[in-house]
């Protein structure tokens, strides 16, 4: 055997190294999405009392969140579908209130 092919032999049964960086850039990766997440939702809640769009950065901390945990990307999916169905449910009684409003006769 060759120097080069016997180096290659050698290469190709040792694992590789974990890799330590990609690690670290994870867990701080983890940790930022965690604080953002967290700040997002409090100020959401801060929001409701006092002026500003409270709901949506409720729902965009709950979002951020849902990139990292499952937990929290269920509870994000669940608030979805109940909004959804609430936004049809009014868009059906105004859609609803408009044909009635159209359709009676004008008094003279």
């Amino acid at each position: 055997m060759t120097a080069t092919a016997t180096r290659r032999a050698e290469t190709e049964t040792l694992p590789e190294p974990p890799p330590r960086r990609r690690a670290t850039v994870r867990v701080l990766r983890k940790i930022a999405v965690t604080v953002a997440g967290t700040v997002l939702i409090v100020a959401g809640v801060a929001m409701l009392v006092l002026p500003g769009p409270g709901i949506v950065s409720i729902l965009a901390g709950l979002g951020l969140l849902g990139t990292e945990f499952p937990t929290a990307r269920r509870v994000s999916e669940r608030v979805r579908a109940c909004a959804l169905a609430a936004w049809r449910a009014v868009r059906t009684r105004t859609a609803r209130a408009r044909g009635a409003a159209r359709t009676a006769a004008p008094r003279e």
